[in-house]
């Protein structure tokens, strides 16, 4: 038996395709909110990422992301998040993004870095430390529906909390904007 989806004789365009391939590049820093605008370009990334559903449309949504990001001054970074989405339709295929989540970051050291040991300074590894992640982010983005391969470009700001940056500074924080697309397969 062959089915058809029809709704008034026209066909029915599947709204939202789970796991989509997420592409986005990044331009962070370690900075307040809305701050130092000119070192969060000098400092470039790229993401990897998908998304489930949580309710079968594109509202609400599950984000798991691999994010590397490059920073000459305090060292590469390397970060595995998830975060809930939420998107509510501003017009037609247009829609806005608030997002929360929690992650895992890798931040390498820059340089050599020391560290006092009674009368001695003792080199450490460059290996780096382990922080936890908490991102909050907001964005703007299209949903050209189709039931091909389409593209959905998207543009956000994104403020972190870094855990166990060190001592004293124990939450550093990190700015972000992020431009990329989700690819939806057929």
């Amino acid at each position: 038996m062959i089915m058809f989806n029809h709704v008034m004789g026209q066909e029915k365009l599947k709204d939202f395709r789970n796991y989509p391939i997420v592409l986005t590049l990044h331009f962070h820093s370690l900075s307040m909110p809305f701050k130092d605008w000119k070192s969060v370009f000098s400092n470039v990334g790229i993401g990897l990422g998908t998304e489930v559903s949580h309710n079968g449309n594109n509202n609400w949504v599950q984000q798991l992301n691999l994010v590397w990001l490059k920073n000459r001054g305090t060292g590469s970074r390397l970060s595995l998040n998830t975060q809930t989405s939420w998107r509510p339709s501003l017009r037609s295929d247009f829609y806005s993004e608030v997002k929360i989540g929690v992650g895992y970051m890798l931040a390498l050291r820059a340089t050599k870095s020391f560290q006092k040991r009674g009368n001695d300074w003792i080199q450490v590894d460059k290996r780096g430390k382990s922080l936890l992640v908490i991102p909050v982010g907001i964005g703007f983005g299209q949903n050209n529906f189709s039931n091909d391969t389409y593209f959905s470009p998207f543009v956000g700001y994104e403020f972190a909390l870094l855990k166990g940056y060190n001592k004293s500074i124990p939450v550093m924080p990190q700015s972000s904007i992020q431009i990329g697309s989700r690819v939806h397969f057929d």
